[in-house]
């Protein structure tokens, strides 16, 4: 016989040795109970009618995690996009610095800004119905300044550049400069 015929044989001998075992074995003898006299028990009185309350309907507990996490997931993807958005303005336009810090002086720039900052330092004590509100508030936040920026550089782009003062001899054989491509708008 080889070895696994061996082994398989073995393993049904075990299994059927311990069925038996488990068939076969005593049962275990229950030990009379002793009844302890106790006093008479008074008469129970009348039960007392009370109005029965409303029915209390529990709220849904399983769905307040899921709504959890999405609004975190979503509060934590805009923060990222709003990064996103302005790395790729910054390797993709030249003039996105220049915008950014021209649009950066505005009051109403500043002000989402700040309102921004605040809605992101009071996320961590919100309710999920305020979370709800300040993801959407954050969201239009993020919208109007990337609008801002955008319409920034785009005005930067329309206006002319300043051409070096070149010697007149070099003035007649320079071809013009070519035209600035248009603006890329990522939303």
């Amino acid at each position: 016989m080889n070895r696994s015929t061996v082994i398989f044989g073995l393993l049904i001998m075990c299994g059927a040795a311990y069925l038996a075992s488990k068939i076969f074995a005593p049962l275990p003898v229950a030990q009379p109970s002793t009844r302890v006299p106790t006093a008479p028990r008074p008469a129970p009185a009348p039960p007392v009618v009370r109005p029965r309350p409303a029915p209390v309907v529990a709220p849904v507990v399983a769905k307040q995690p899921e709504v959890r996490t999405v609004l975190e997931t979503r509060f934590n993807e805009l923060r990222e996009e709003g990064r996103m958005i302005r790395d790729t303005l910054m390797k993709s336009e030249p003039k996105a610095n220049q915008a950014y810090d021209n649009v950066g002086r505005s009051p109403d720039y500043q002000a989402l800004v700040n309102r921004r900052r605040f809605l992101e330092g009071t996320w961590g004590q919100a309710s999920d119905a305020e979370k709800q509100a300040i993801v959407d508030e954050v969201n239009a936040i993020r919208q109007q300044t990337v609008g801002m920026v955008m319409m920034e550089i785009s005005r930067l782009n329309t206006q002319p550049v300043a051409q070096p003062v070149a010697p007149q001899s070099q003035r007649s054989n320079a071809a013009p400069a070519p035209a600035p491509p248009p603006p890329i708008i990522y939303m």
